[in-house]
Parts: structure tokens; C-alpha cells; sequence
């Protein structure tokens, strides 16, 4: 499998001598990691596994993991590994995440929870890119200057979830239960650099609609909200010969999505993408309803893919911009069929100047649907020409020479959304796509490698600012 892996041109400075030695460790611990399976599990949540066996196994391993490196450690009622070094009235946070999103195994190359690494040194499995890769990296150069006592003078707190694929209860816990106060300053390696300045309000909910098929059982499709929907599959009882007949018409017409009807079973295959950009995705589940649309003639189950399969709400004038935000999305992650009511989950991603209440009204008047909120989070903007976000672009272009990217307001909700004074750094370079949600996801050994590096700069950068006050430039 060949993939966009070339090494990133990195400029020779004191902080690739800093991480060097660091590297292999690195390297065997992010093994490790990778292989613990830490979907949230229903199945196994307890009052003292609030995300399930798996989760609670990758939290304890970073546990085990800060304890040897030197860290004090909290695992903050099993929500949150918190790893802490270093006194003062300043809190400076990192926040990565333990846990990952699903996975489909027969659709990987490999089994996804071994780190395989194959050619042009490129790592593969889940969680390596998103976010066990970029965590580690992180704390691994957060490890370096500890050894060398370039830290201290505030408290540093890194901060590994285990809810951050679902809504992220998990931080949500560690600030509003236990109280936790908010940082002087925060950084997240869940993202792009050079870093986010800028990210969507989030919101889901749910659409309703009034419907009964005579011959089409009872359903339910699909896992995370923020994942476009990539199999989608119902049984049959009516019409199969027509089915049969008008299916290959179907696929003829709409090329991007498979489908197969074994006489009772209907099944479409789609495209798994981000949330935040559902229209790089095939919403498996959506061609499915507009097919049995037209096979049961049923204009509603049309009417719902007419409305969203383009991912931005154009057919109901829902596509809301902003000077910093170029488009609205809207992925239905989810779809449920009862018999009489058909329903589909929605994540929606808007412009942060807007408030969710009247984005609500427009699906309600634009798609007739009985809508519900299940809630979410606002999006921010944080000042471009901050010191914060300066030091942080000053050593992504040191290290890297990379002149050219800047700051980027985007869809996609980091960590650092859930709390304050915070934005996301990293980890994913430009030009790079390592199917964070998807299929065979990767990260090039070398990336893994440059953003100790960068980080080490950066970490070190804020550390000065928060211990001298000065400003940086």
C-alpha cells in the first residue's frame, strides 16, 4: 500500500539532539499501545469502568507508563489518566486521548490492533495517528526536557481521556465534577499544523419521521456520530424480484456506492470519512434509504437523502458561513427504523458566531422533520496574533521551515475544545491524510518522530513564557 509518507524536510537543531535518545522507547511503547483495544465498550462499563474493559486498560497503561517516567499520577475516577509535574499558581495542560474510534476488521489490510510497520517506515493500526501516536510523542518530549530540568515554575498537567471519540465525557468529568481548575495555557496533539486557532460549534441531533414500509424489518445502522456511515444493511420481505431487477440500474447510476441482495439481506457499502467532512465520505446508509425510496416508493426515505448526501445542507438552505468558516456540515451517523418511524442521528458542525437554536429551526422548517436536540458544545476563536498562538507557530517553522501554512479554522472538534485557553497543535503535517477514522489508518515512523522534536521546542517555548511573563517576540 503506498501512501503519502515522504519525510518531512525537519531542520537540524538543539531539539532533535534533545529527543534523540528518546526515540526507540518511544517507538516500542507506542506498540504497546496501540495493541490494547480501547473502543468504548457498553458491554463492559461499570461505576469503575465508566468507558469499558478495553479504555480502562489503555488509561491504566499510561498510568503504569507516567508512574515509571516520574509523573505524579491521578486516574481521576477512572475518566482521565492525569499525569502532573512541577508546583506553581500557572497551569500549563496537554490533553491527548486513550481511546479510539471502531473498527470494521474485515475491511483492514491487517489486524488493526498490532502496529505493523511496512514500507517507507510507515506505522500501521488503530489509534497510531488518532490519537496514541501524537499523545506519546508528546509526552515523550514532554519526558526529555524533564530529564534535563528545562521544566518547572508552573504545573504541568498531561492529561490522557478515555471518552474523547463520544462526546468526550471524559474531560467533561474532569472539569465539571471534580472540579478541576482550567489551564493558563493548553495544547492538544489532535489535530493539524501548524495548529488550530478556530473550530465549528458542534451539535447532534436527532430527525424524525412518521413512516411505514409493509415488508421492510425493523433496523438500526451505524456506531459514532462522527463517522460517515460505510455499511448499511435491511431485510426484505416484498418485492425481492424487483429488487433484484432494479438494483444494478442503481449501482449504474450511482457509481460511488456497492451494494449486493442475496434474495433477503440488502447490503450497501460506502466510504467511512470524518464527520466534520462528511462529503469525502459515501454515506452508505442514506443511498440505502434512497434506493428502498424508490423500490417502495416512499418520496420520505428520498426526501432524506435528497436532503443530506452532500453533507452541507445546501437542499435546505443550511450551508451557514462566516469570515472564518467556509461551509455547515451534517452527517447522519446513525439510522434507525422501527416500523412505523423511520430516525437519523445527525453531527453538526457550524460557524462558532452563531448560536445552535436558530440552525435547529432551519432543519426543522427546511426538512419537516421532527427534530430534537441531544446536545454539544460551541466552537471558538482564539486571536491569531496572540503570544500563545505565535510561540506555537514560531517553533512549528523553526523546526520544520514551513513558512507558508498558517493558523486553519476547521470542522473537525479537538480536545482542546473542552477546555480553556487551549488549542490544538499538531499532529497531522500538510498535504497529509493518515485515515484518522478509516480503514487502514497509518502514521509515517518519521512523522512520529518529527513531532517530538517540534514539540519539545514548543513545550519548552511556553514553559518560558509562563515562568518570565515576558513576552515572546
Amino acid at each position: 500500500m503506498k501512501e503519502n509518507a515522504t519525510p518531512v524536510q525537519m531542520n537540524s537543531t538543539k531539539w532533535t539532539k534533545l529527543v534523540a535518545p528518546y526515540k526507540e522507547e518511544a517507538f516500542e511503547t507506542l506498540k504497546k499501545f496501540v495493541s490494547i483495544d480501547s473502543v468504548l465498550d457498553p458491554a463492559t462499563q461499570s461505576e469503575d469502568k465508566p468507558f469499558g474493559q478495553g479504555v480502562d486498560t489503555a488509561l491504566q497503561f499510561v498510568a503504569d507508563l507516567g508512574k515509571k517516567m516520574g509523573f505524579h499520577v491521578d486516574r481521576c475516577d477512572n475518566y482521565v489518566t492525569e499525569l502532573t509535574y512541577g508546583e506553581g499558581d500557572k497551569i500549563f495542560d496537554i490533553y491527548a486521548h486513550a481511546d479510539v474510534v471502531p473498527v470494521k476488521r474485515e475491511n483492514w489490510t491487517a489486524d488493526p490492533f498490532i502496529l505493523r510497520l511496512e514500507e517507507e517506515n510507515t506505522m500501521y493500526g488503530r489509534g497510531t495517528s488518532d490519537d496514541k501516536g501524537p499523545g506519546l510523542a508528546c509526552l515523550y518530549a514532554v519526558k526529555a526536557l524533564m530529564d534535563q530540568n528545562m521544566l518547572g515554575g508552573f504545573k504541568m498537567r498531561f492529561l490522557f481521556g478515555g471518552n474523547e471519540e463520544n462526546d468526550s465525557l471524559c474531560l467533561k468529568h474532569y472539569f465539571e465534577e471534580m472540579k478541576k481548575p482550567y489551564p493558563t495555557l493548553g495544547i492538544s496533539p489532535d489535530a493539524d499544523y501548524p495548529l488550530i486557532y478556530a473550530e465549528k460549534s458542534i451539535y447532534a441531533y436527532e430527525a424524525s419521521y412518521p413512516v411505514t414500509i409493509l415488508g421492510l424489518s425493523n433496523f438500526q445502522l451505524g456506531a459514532a456520530l462522527n463517522i460517515v456511515l460505510q455499511e448499511a444493511s435491511c431485510e426484505v420481505s416484498l418485492h425481492q424480484d424487483k429488487i433484484a431487477k432494479e438494483l444494478p440500474l442503481y449501482l449504474e447510476r450511482h457509481k460511488k456506492v456497492k451494494a449486493t441482495f442475496d434474495g433477503k439481506k440488502l447490503t450497501f457499502i460506502g466510504k467511512p470519512y470524518h464527520g466534520s467532512m462528511p462529503w469525502n465520505g459515501v454515506n452508505a446508509g442514506l443511498y440505502m434509504l434512497h434506493f428502498l425510496g424508490e423500490v417502495f416508493g416512499n418520496q420520505t426515505l428520498k426526501n432524506i437523502f435528497f436532503d443530506y448526501h452532500d453533507g452541507m445542507g445546501e437542499h435546505f438552505h443550511g450551508n451557514f458561513k462566516d469570515e472564518h468558516f467556509t461551509e455547515t456540515s451534517y452527517n447522519v451517523g446513525r439510522i434507525s427504523y422501527d416500523g412505523t418511524k423511520l430516525t437519523i442521528a445527525v453531527n453538526l458542525r457550524f460557524p462558532s458566531s452563531m448560536k445552535v437554536e436558530p440552525v435547529i429551526e432551519n432543519v426543522k422548517k427546511g426538512t419537516k422533520a421532527e427534530v430534537t436536540l441531544l446536545g454539544g458544545s460551541d466552537g471558538f476563536v482564539a486571536d491569531p496574533d496572540s503570544d500563545f498562538v505565535k510561540i506555537l507557530l514560531n517553533a512549528y517553522q523553526q523546526e520544520t521551515g514551513d513558512m507558508v501554512a498558517k493558523p486553519l479554522a476547521i470542522g473537525g472538534g479537538t480536545y482542546a475544545r473542552e477546555s480553556k485557553n487551549s488549542v490544538a497543535f499538531g499532529a497531522q503535517f500538510p498535504g497529509r491524510d493518515y485515515r484518522m477514522h478509516g480503514d487502514d489508518e497509518f502514521f509515517p515512523l518519521s512523522d512520529f518522530f518529527d513531532n517530538m522534536q517540534i514539540y519539545a521546542h514548543a513545550i519548552y517555548d511556553l514553559s518560558e513564557y509562563l515562568r518570565s511573563g515576558k513576552k515572546p517576540f
